[in-house]
């Protein structure tokens, strides 16, 4: 391969890696499925123009240069290992895409694909749930003495009567918590016939000035009617459950031990797989 040709590659590379990147802002399969597209295209052209004379990993290298720059500055640069699928997915389309070159067999293709749609599914919810709440404590923090708010004043969780207490931890200026309000509205629509489940909105009043009406007046615009209940910035249940980020949902058993510690998404699953 001529310098020219280096230079080509490396330039339609980075014009597409800059050119999708925006939509990764909206929603993380807007990113990476059009960058995993558009890279098995460029890497396929690459390969039938170039590998004849220069091998097949040698157009891959400016190819790659974009993906592994971010992948080296998520590890080590700004240690965002949350998102780290977003850059894998895409690299992974460009191997897959060479490997298939390569060998043309349809079950390498078959498996490099089923492999991709599981990154970009389960595959990244499972990562997020890891890396977002892998290390949050649950089983041996006990909330059954700690103290919420209503209207009428404090009262302990354990005063809550109900088998098993889902609490929708959440804050005025957080926008995906406020965006997830119909969802927990619907999960207690799913459970308002139980007697095992209760689920309730925790209003974390952390701007200094805010009150449970501050949370009834959120809950009331957005029309969802989960009970709202509040603890202040300085409660106790959010240094138990190691809560720094929002939302969050907790579950709690009975005796009001946490049982669950992570996102709706999963925390539904952990309700069906405890038989409520």
């Amino acid at each position: 391969m001529k310098k020219k040709d280096i230079i080509l590659l490396w330039t339609l590379s980075l014009v597409l890696w800059l050119a999708i990147m925006p939509l990764r802002g909206y929603h993380f399969q807007w990113g990476v499925i059009p960058h995993s597209i558009a890279f098995a295209i460029l890497t396929w052209w690459a390969l039938k123009r170039y590998e004849p004379r220069a091998g097949l990993w040698r157009p891959l290298i400016p190819i790659l240069a974009p993906w592994l720059f971010e992948l080296v500055a998520r590890c080590f640069i700004s240690d965002n290992l949350y998102s780290l699928p977003i850059t894998v997915m895409p690299l992974w389309a460009v191997i897959s895409t060479a490997l298939f070159y390569r060998y043309r067999k349809i079950w390498l293709l078959l498996l490099c694909a089923v492999l991709w749609l599981f990154g970009v599914t389960e595959g990244f919810k499972q990562w997020f749930e890891w890396v977002g709440f892998g290390d949050k404590p649950t089983l041996t923090v006990n909330l059954a003495d700690y103290e919420v708010a209503d209207s009428t004043g404090s009262f302990k969780l354990s005063q809550i009567d109900s088998e098993y207490l889902v609490l929708d931890v959440w804050y005025s200026r957080c926008g995906v918590c406020l965006k997830e309000m119909p969802k927990i509205e619907a999960l207690r629509n799913e459970y308002k016939d139980s007697k095992k489940v209760e689920v309730i909105s925790l209003f974390a009043a952390l701007i200094e000035g805010e009150t449970i009406n501050d949370g009834y007046r959120i809950m009331k615009d957005l029309g969802c009617s989960v009970p709202v209940y509040s603890i202040g910035k300085d409660s106790p249940i959010l240094k138990e459950c190691d809560i720094d980020s929002y939302p969050r949902i907790l579950i709690l058993d009975k005796d009001r031990k946490v049982i669950f510690n992570g996102s709706l998404e999963f925390a539904k699953r952990k309700l069906k797989s405890i038989g409520t």
